[in-house]
């Protein structure tokens, strides 16, 4: 999205000098240099927060990435344990890293598949790797309980990242994941499903 509001702001360079060329000179082209920037500065604060959700694939439209078996075992094993849904794990992993594919650390400092904050991922990771799937997926799963999710879904999304843009991506990713892999999980012996959770509304 940076990229694209670049280009955009690149192609409006380009059109002003030429008209500045035309009917004024090279004057009211330096003028407006200062517009420009401020053009380009805008877009990119306006993207940021979208390129804050992790290091997934971003949510650009197309279908989420597949779960991989591997991660989706863990997964259902986890839930089993504790109760956290599986797919609610898929979901803030893809969105988070896309399984791993890209665990590179964020601007905020938040590291590895689930991407946790440091002090977070002291507290929950129980010494673990927080860049193996086996030691995330139960990590997360004790970040969610402590933050309520067996009441609250939504709540306890909007604690793993302060966002509702975020807890909505999330939970369209749980019910698309419950959807796409669920018979599979329940080979595996995942629960039924309870029904998918509607995103609070802030006040």
């Amino acid at each position: 999205m940076i990229a694209k509001a670049a280009l955009v702001a690149s192609s409006l360079f380009g059109d002003l000098i030429r008209d500045g060329l035309r009917f004024a000179g090279g004057v009211v082209v330096a003028l407006l240099v200062p517009v420009i920037l401020v053009v380009v500065i805008v877009a990119m604060f306006i993207a940021a927060p979208f390129a804050a959700f992790g290091g997934g694939d971003g949510g650009g439209g197309s279908d989420p990435p597949p779960v991989p078996l591997d991660h989706l075992a863990v997964m259902v094993e986890v839930g089993q344990g504790n109760g956290v849904p599986w797919s609610l794990l898929a979901a803030i992993a893809s969105v988070e890293s896309g399984f791993g594919a890209n665990m590179a650390t964020s601007w905020a400092g938040a590291i590895g598949y689930g991407q946790f904050m440091p002090p977070s991922w002291a507290a929950f990771g129980e010494g673990g790797d927080p860049y193996d799937y086996r030691d995330v997926i139960p990590a997360m799963a004790r970040y969610l309980l402590a933050a309520d999710v067996q009441r609250d879904v939504p709540g306890a999304v909007y604690a793993y990242n302060h966002s509702w843009e975020y807890v909505a991506l999330v939970l369209g990713r749980m019910a698309y994941y419950q959807a796409a892999f669920g018979e599979l999980a329940a080979e595996l012996g995942a629960p039924s499903p309870a029904p998918s959770p509607t995103p609070a509304v802030p006040s």
